[in-house]
């Protein structure tokens, strides 16, 4: 009698059904991966961001047409995570001349702002590079458990919690 070489059909359906539960347990890994990376970038663009902010206030770089009386320099952070960076005098609470402004969150991606004294504008003053009002803080998240929070404390060093 021959033996034949090969596989059952049995034992062919229990390999692709192995094969495919692995696939899927890997698609949903690379989700979550994705997700997590959706909002570290986002921290890390709105890290930079704010740290160029502060530089322009720090070296008095300022748009050619800005007011000779600019003393700071404000970015303005809204809920859906469009932001504005640009001069300020003391006496407004608009932001004047931009520096810049874009969206900075991809979809499913949130920013809550929370600024000092209940405002929605963080100032650096251009003497010394300090937040003006007290502590600020920009929590990023993505609604499924994903969070990064950026911290800015009164001496303007801004750095992820």
């Amino acid at each position: 009698m021959k033996h034949k070489v090969g596989f059952t059909l049995v034992e062919l359906l229990i390999a692709i059904t192995i094969g495919m539960v692995l696939v899927g347990f890997g698609s949903m890994s690379l989700s979550g991966f994705y997700e997590k990376q959706k909002v570290k970038s986002t921290s890390q663009e709105l890290l930079s961001d704010l740290r160029l902010a502060r530089n322009y206030a720090l070296t008095n770089q300022f748009p050619t047409d800005s007011s000779a009386d600019t003393d700071r320099v404000a970015v303005f952070i809204d809920n859906n995570g469009f932001m504005v960076a640009g001069t300020q005098t003391s006496g407004n609470y608009d932001t004047g001349n931009t520096f810049f402004s874009k969206d900075i969150t991809p979809k499913g991606v949130g920013v809550t702002f929370r600024g000092p004294d209940g405002t929605s504008i963080i100032r650096f003053s251009v003497t010394d590079g300090r937040l003006i009002g007290g502590t600020a803080s920009i929590t990023i998240n993505n609604g499924v458990g994903v969070t990064r929070v950026i911290k800015i404390d009164e001496s303007g060093l801004i750095y992820e919690k």
